[in-house]
């Protein structure tokens, strides 16, 4: 018969309380054999749904430890691939070496690049080991001393939710946009084009441009946080409310620990307005002005813009299981 302390099961954790400043809930497991393959630990809600995922590293036999920084996913974030006419020799640059990608950089966004730490309730600990998988009840208290009541905390990660899907909707557009304008940097690069081509080329690139720093500033594609000269466009407002309603950033200390108030909500109502305004933007160029490009270099040596199949960009680096 097995033993029950040699079998794989995942321990049900202790409560964990809704910290601000690194917040950690301690998850502990025990295998009998080393994994074949990366273990899979997830966080679901009290509705069933992920909220966090993460892959380990095959574990070996006998108790080993985790922890949830208390965390929903991070925002996705812009991955810029085009060359800066301002810069055109940034690719050279050590810090960019061997990289296919670079992002946006700002002074203190790093700790605003993350998702909001959970809201007090009950959540379940999933892990997957070989395919079998193990479940066990979590629940996330309350501070004596918090600001904010159970449902004030609650709706105030609901708007940080928003926030976290806003910057992820603009570094997809931008993204993709970054990606089709990489694609006609090399279409340039070839010898021998025709004038009427280069044309087209530019004509198409100047289209695209006039979306993508409507999301990111010109300043931003330099990827050097010492240009300050312009205002900030959709993603760093909304990388920066982020830090203001959420846990901080720069020298902001964030207002995670209480309710939302009409001030933050009003921010995130406006900014969205803007925001839609570019998704149509956004939808015309892709439906309209990019397969029109595509119809009118056809028959020549100019390659259509893919529209698909972008490299996925880098995984965020903000929350992460330790």
């Amino acid at each position: 018969m097995e033993n029950p302390r040699e079998a794989t099961r995942l321990v049900t954790p202790r409560p964990a309380w809704r910290m601000i400043k690194a917040p950690r809930a301690a998850i502990d497991f025990t295998l009998t054999a080393q994994a074949k393959s990366p273990i899979q630990l997830e966080i679901l809600d009290a509705k069933g749904a992920v909220i966090r995922k993460q892959m380990l590293t095959a574990g070996h036999p006998g108790l080993s430890r985790t922890s949830w920084d208390m965390r929903h996913e991070a925002p996705r974030l812009v991955a810029l691939r085009t060359t800066p006419v301002e810069n055109p020799h940034i690719w050279e640059e050590p810090r960019f070496d061997k990289a296919d990608t670079r992002p946006v950089l700002h002074w203190g966004i790093a700790p605003a690049q993350v998702g909001p730490i959970a809201g007090p309730g009950k959540y379940t600990v999933r892990l997957t080991v070989d395919g079998t998988a193990y479940t066990q009840p979590l629940e996330i208290l309350r501070p004596p001393d918090s600001h904010g009541n159970e449902g004030d905390l609650n709706a105030a990660v609901s708007l940080q939710l928003k926030v976290r899907d806003d910057i992820s909707a603009i570094s997809d557009m931008t993204n993709q946009i970054e990606w089709m304008r990489r694609q006609l940097e090399e279409e340039s690069k070839t010898s021998g084009q025709a004038a009427d081509l280069a044309r087209r080329i530019a004509a198409i690139d100047k289209t695209l441009q006039d979306v993508e720093f409507q999301l990111i500033s010109r300043a931003d594609a330099m990827s050097d946080d010492k240009f300050f000269t312009t205002a900030n466009r959709l993603y760093l407002n909304f990388i920066w409310l982020n830090g203001e309603i959420g846990t901080g950033g720069g020298d902001v200390a964030g207002t995670a620990d209480y309710g939302p108030t009409e001030t933050g909500i009003a921010l995130v109502l406006d900014l969205e307005r803007q925001l839609a305004k570019v998704k149509s933007d956004y939808k015309r160029v892709m439906d309209q002005d990019v397969p029109a490009y595509n119809k009118s270099i056809t028959g020549t040596p100019l390659k259509p813009l893919k529209t698909t199949g972008a490299p996925p960009p880098p995984a965020p680096t903000g929350n992460r299981f330790e």
